[in-house]
Protein backbone atom coordinates (compact mmCIF):
# COMPACT_ATOMS: atom_id res chain seq x y z
CA UNK A 1 0.00 0.00 0.00
CA UNK A 2 1.12 3.30 -0.95
CA UNK A 3 0.52 6.31 2.07
CA UNK A 4 -1.42 9.05 1.68
CA UNK A 5 -1.94 12.20 3.86
CA UNK A 6 -4.78 14.48 3.64
CA UNK A 7 -5.23 18.63 4.90
CA UNK A 8 -7.95 20.54 4.73
CA UNK A 9 -8.77 23.56 7.33
CA UNK A 10 -12.92 21.90 7.33
CA UNK A 11 -13.54 19.05 9.13
CA UNK A 12 -16.70 18.16 6.87
CA UNK A 13 -14.63 18.09 3.63
CA UNK A 14 -12.31 16.37 5.48
CA UNK A 15 -14.37 13.39 6.18
CA UNK A 16 -15.85 13.26 3.31
CA UNK A 17 -12.44 12.96 1.68
CA UNK A 18 -11.44 10.62 4.16
CA UNK A 19 -14.43 8.06 4.12
CA UNK A 20 -13.50 7.70 -0.02
CA UNK A 21 -13.17 4.30 -0.72
CA UNK A 22 -11.53 5.04 -3.82
CA UNK A 23 -8.20 5.20 -1.56
CA UNK A 24 -8.01 1.55 -0.95
CA UNK A 25 -9.66 0.50 -4.02
CA UNK A 26 -6.33 2.38 -5.90
CA UNK A 27 -3.80 0.50 -3.52
CA UNK A 28 -3.75 3.98 -1.09
CA UNK A 29 -3.50 3.79 2.85
CA UNK A 30 -4.45 7.01 4.61
CA UNK A 31 -1.70 7.64 6.83
CA UNK A 32 -2.85 10.79 8.74
CA UNK A 33 -4.71 13.89 8.17
CA UNK A 34 -5.47 17.15 10.08
CA UNK A 35 -7.39 20.02 9.87
CA UNK A 36 -4.46 22.38 11.25
CA UNK A 37 -2.54 23.40 8.16
CA UNK A 38 0.14 25.01 10.19
CA UNK A 39 0.53 21.63 12.13
CA UNK A 40 0.58 19.50 8.60
CA UNK A 41 4.43 20.15 7.77
CA UNK A 42 5.83 18.37 10.76
CA UNK A 43 3.75 15.53 10.63
CA UNK A 44 4.86 14.87 7.10
CA UNK A 45 8.24 15.03 7.37
CA UNK A 46 7.37 12.42 10.51
CA UNK A 47 5.12 9.94 8.26
CA UNK A 48 6.89 10.21 4.59
CA UNK A 49 3.14 10.18 2.51
CA UNK A 50 3.95 8.99 -0.69
CA UNK A 51 1.21 11.73 -1.27
CA UNK A 52 -0.13 14.57 0.14
CA UNK A 53 -3.75 15.89 -0.79
CA UNK A 54 -3.88 19.74 0.78
CA UNK A 55 -6.53 22.22 0.51
CA UNK A 56 -5.84 25.31 -1.66
CA UNK A 57 -6.93 27.95 0.35
CA UNK A 58 -6.42 27.52 4.09
CA UNK A 59 -5.64 29.98 7.34
CA UNK A 60 -2.25 30.58 8.10
CA UNK A 61 -0.66 28.72 5.59
CA UNK A 62 -1.87 27.95 1.69
CA UNK A 63 -1.93 24.37 -0.16
CA UNK A 64 0.98 25.85 -2.41
CA UNK A 65 3.11 27.51 0.86
CA UNK A 66 2.56 24.21 2.41
CA UNK A 67 4.16 22.52 -0.82
CA UNK A 68 6.69 25.21 -1.25
CA UNK A 69 8.01 24.29 2.53
CA UNK A 70 7.97 20.65 2.13
CA UNK A 71 10.22 21.04 -0.61
CA UNK A 72 12.01 23.04 0.85
CA UNK A 73 12.97 20.24 4.04
CA UNK A 74 13.57 17.75 0.36
CA UNK A 75 10.38 15.15 1.66
CA UNK A 76 9.85 13.20 -1.23
CA UNK A 77 6.03 13.45 -1.49
CA UNK A 78 4.22 14.27 -4.35
CA UNK A 79 1.25 17.04 -3.96
CA UNK A 80 -2.03 17.16 -5.25
CA UNK A 81 -4.09 20.55 -4.67
CA UNK A 82 -7.47 20.22 -4.18
CA UNK A 83 -9.47 23.47 -5.08
CA UNK A 84 -12.42 25.49 -6.27
CA UNK A 85 -13.32 25.76 -9.78
CA UNK A 86 -12.57 29.93 -9.67
CA UNK A 87 -8.76 29.08 -8.13
CA UNK A 88 -7.33 27.04 -11.27
CA UNK A 89 -5.38 30.28 -11.73
CA UNK A 90 -3.66 29.52 -8.60
CA UNK A 91 -3.10 25.88 -9.26
CA UNK A 92 -0.94 26.92 -11.91
CA UNK A 93 1.89 27.66 -8.99
CA UNK A 94 1.47 24.15 -8.07
CA UNK A 95 2.82 22.71 -10.89
CA UNK A 96 5.70 25.13 -10.99
CA UNK A 97 6.59 24.29 -7.75
CA UNK A 98 6.68 20.20 -8.39
CA UNK A 99 3.16 19.43 -8.25
CA UNK A 100 1.62 16.31 -9.33
CA UNK A 101 -1.97 16.91 -10.53
CA UNK A 102 -5.00 19.37 -9.05
CA UNK A 103 -8.36 18.02 -8.29
CA UNK A 104 -11.77 20.39 -8.44
CA UNK A 105 -14.14 20.40 -5.46
CA UNK A 106 -15.99 18.20 -4.95
CA UNK A 107 -14.20 15.49 -5.53
CA UNK A 108 -15.66 13.10 -7.62
CA UNK A 109 -14.34 9.07 -7.23
CA UNK A 110 -13.37 8.96 -10.91
CA UNK A 111 -11.81 12.04 -10.98
CA UNK A 112 -10.01 10.91 -7.56
CA UNK A 113 -9.18 7.18 -9.67
CA UNK A 114 -7.54 8.50 -12.43
CA UNK A 115 -4.99 10.77 -9.99
CA UNK A 116 -4.36 7.69 -7.88
CA UNK A 117 -3.64 5.43 -10.60
CA UNK A 118 -1.47 7.86 -12.47
CA UNK A 119 0.37 8.23 -9.12
CA UNK A 120 0.96 4.45 -8.29
CA UNK A 121 1.78 4.14 -11.87
CA UNK A 122 4.59 7.47 -11.45
CA UNK A 123 5.76 5.56 -7.90
CA UNK A 124 6.09 2.17 -8.88
CA UNK A 125 8.48 3.41 -12.02
CA UNK A 126 10.39 6.09 -10.62
CA UNK A 127 13.83 5.88 -11.21
CA UNK A 128 16.48 7.05 -9.70
CA UNK A 129 17.42 10.58 -9.79
CA UNK A 130 20.31 11.39 -12.24
CA UNK A 131 22.27 13.86 -13.30
CA UNK A 132 23.32 15.61 -16.26
CA UNK A 133 26.70 15.12 -17.92
CA UNK A 134 27.58 17.54 -20.03
CA UNK A 135 31.01 19.09 -19.38
CA UNK A 136 29.73 22.33 -18.23
CA UNK A 137 28.74 22.53 -14.44
CA UNK A 138 26.70 25.70 -15.77
CA UNK A 139 24.86 24.10 -18.26
CA UNK A 140 23.69 20.89 -16.13
CA UNK A 141 22.93 23.53 -13.56
CA UNK A 142 21.08 25.25 -16.34
CA UNK A 143 19.08 22.14 -17.43
CA UNK A 144 18.23 20.91 -13.88
CA UNK A 145 16.47 24.71 -13.54
CA UNK A 146 14.68 24.78 -16.61
CA UNK A 147 13.17 20.77 -16.11
CA UNK A 148 11.95 21.32 -12.71
CA UNK A 149 10.58 24.39 -13.65
CA UNK A 150 10.08 24.14 -17.57
CA UNK A 151 6.55 26.41 -17.27
CA UNK A 152 7.71 29.15 -15.63
CA UNK A 153 7.99 32.22 -18.11
CA UNK A 154 12.24 31.97 -19.03
CA UNK A 155 14.24 33.79 -21.97
CA UNK A 156 18.40 33.86 -22.90
CA UNK A 157 18.56 36.97 -20.26
CA UNK A 158 16.51 35.69 -17.25
CA UNK A 159 18.89 32.36 -17.25
CA UNK A 160 21.90 34.51 -18.15
CA UNK A 161 20.74 36.84 -15.26
CA UNK A 162 20.87 34.23 -12.53
CA UNK A 163 23.53 32.35 -13.15
CA UNK A 164 25.43 35.55 -13.89
CA UNK A 165 26.53 35.16 -17.42
CA UNK A 166 25.99 36.78 -20.43
CA UNK A 167 22.90 35.45 -22.90
CA UNK A 168 24.99 35.31 -25.96
CA UNK A 169 27.20 32.25 -23.04
CA UNK A 170 24.19 30.42 -22.35
CA UNK A 171 23.16 30.63 -25.94
CA UNK A 172 26.70 29.19 -26.97
CA UNK A 173 26.15 26.47 -24.23
CA UNK A 174 23.54 24.53 -25.50
CA UNK A 175 24.60 25.05 -28.97
CA UNK A 176 28.52 23.64 -28.04
CA UNK A 177 27.17 20.59 -25.81
CA UNK A 178 23.49 19.39 -26.91
CA UNK A 179 23.97 21.24 -30.38
CA UNK A 180 20.57 22.29 -30.01
CA UNK A 181 18.93 26.18 -29.18
CA UNK A 182 18.26 27.29 -25.88
CA UNK A 183 14.38 27.66 -26.91
CA UNK A 184 13.94 24.63 -28.52
CA UNK A 185 15.18 22.30 -25.16
CA UNK A 186 13.26 24.40 -23.11
CA UNK A 187 9.69 23.52 -26.00
CA UNK A 188 10.46 19.99 -25.72
CA UNK A 189 10.60 19.95 -22.39
CA UNK A 190 7.38 21.29 -22.36
CA UNK A 191 5.89 19.28 -25.04
CA UNK A 192 7.00 16.40 -22.49
CA UNK A 193 4.75 18.12 -19.96
CA UNK A 194 1.79 18.75 -22.76
CA UNK A 195 1.93 15.09 -24.00
CA UNK A 196 1.60 13.44 -20.29
CA UNK A 197 -1.32 15.75 -19.87
CA UNK A 198 -3.54 15.50 -22.75
CA UNK A 199 -2.62 11.28 -22.38
CA UNK A 200 -3.16 11.04 -18.65
CA UNK A 201 -5.75 13.28 -17.61
CA UNK A 202 -9.23 14.56 -19.12
CA UNK A 203 -8.08 18.21 -18.52
CA UNK A 204 -9.37 20.79 -21.54
CA UNK A 205 -6.74 21.47 -23.82
CA UNK A 206 -6.99 25.50 -23.07
CA UNK A 207 -5.28 24.14 -19.12
CA UNK A 208 -3.08 21.66 -20.43
CA UNK A 209 -1.61 24.92 -22.52
CA UNK A 210 -1.72 27.18 -19.66
CA UNK A 211 -0.15 24.34 -16.92
CA UNK A 212 2.85 23.71 -19.65
CA UNK A 213 3.76 27.03 -19.55
CA UNK A 214 1.88 28.79 -22.55
CA UNK A 215 -0.64 31.56 -21.46
CA UNK A 216 -1.34 31.44 -25.22
CA UNK A 217 -3.83 28.96 -26.47
CA UNK A 218 -3.48 29.85 -29.93
CA UNK A 219 0.18 30.04 -29.85
CA UNK A 220 0.24 26.69 -27.95
CA UNK A 221 -1.73 24.72 -30.39
CA UNK A 222 0.54 26.22 -33.64
CA UNK A 223 3.83 25.10 -31.33
CA UNK A 224 1.85 21.34 -30.26
CA UNK A 225 1.70 20.80 -34.21
CA UNK A 226 4.88 21.90 -35.17
CA UNK A 227 6.62 19.61 -33.12
CA UNK A 228 4.18 16.43 -33.28
CA UNK A 229 2.35 17.05 -37.03
CA UNK A 230 -0.48 16.78 -35.14
CA UNK A 231 -3.16 18.98 -32.87
CA UNK A 232 -3.02 18.24 -29.18
CA UNK A 233 -6.71 16.98 -29.97
CA UNK A 234 -5.61 14.53 -33.00
CA UNK A 235 -2.82 13.77 -30.30
CA UNK A 236 -5.15 12.63 -27.25
CA UNK A 237 -7.26 10.58 -29.73
CA UNK A 238 -4.09 8.51 -31.19
CA UNK A 239 -2.68 7.70 -27.48
CA UNK A 240 -3.77 5.58 -25.18
CA UNK A 241 -0.54 4.93 -23.28
CA UNK A 242 1.79 7.42 -22.20
CA UNK A 243 4.75 7.38 -24.41
CA UNK A 244 7.23 10.35 -23.16
CA UNK A 245 10.32 11.70 -25.39
CA UNK A 246 13.58 12.42 -23.83
CA UNK A 247 15.18 15.57 -24.39
CA UNK A 248 18.92 15.47 -26.07
CA UNK A 249 20.82 15.97 -23.03
CA UNK A 250 18.93 12.87 -21.15
CA UNK A 251 19.61 10.64 -23.92
CA UNK A 252 23.37 9.97 -22.70
CA UNK A 253 22.44 10.04 -18.52
CA UNK A 254 20.41 13.22 -18.93
CA UNK A 255 17.84 13.71 -16.29
CA UNK A 256 14.85 11.53 -14.86
CA UNK A 257 11.99 12.10 -13.42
Amino acid sequence: MYKAYLVDDEQNVLEQLKRKPTFRECGFEIVGHTIKPEEAASEIKALTPDVVFADLKMPDISGIQLLERIKAEEVPAEFVIVCKFNELSEVRNHFLLHGFEYLIKPVIPGDLKAVLNRLSDKIAHMPPKTVFITPSTELNEILAYLQEYSAMRHTLESVGEKWNINPNTVCNLFSKHLDTTFIAYLTELRMIQADDLLINTTKPIKEVAYVSGYNDYFYFCRVFKDTHNCTPTQFRTANSKSHQKIPKAAKSGGPAR
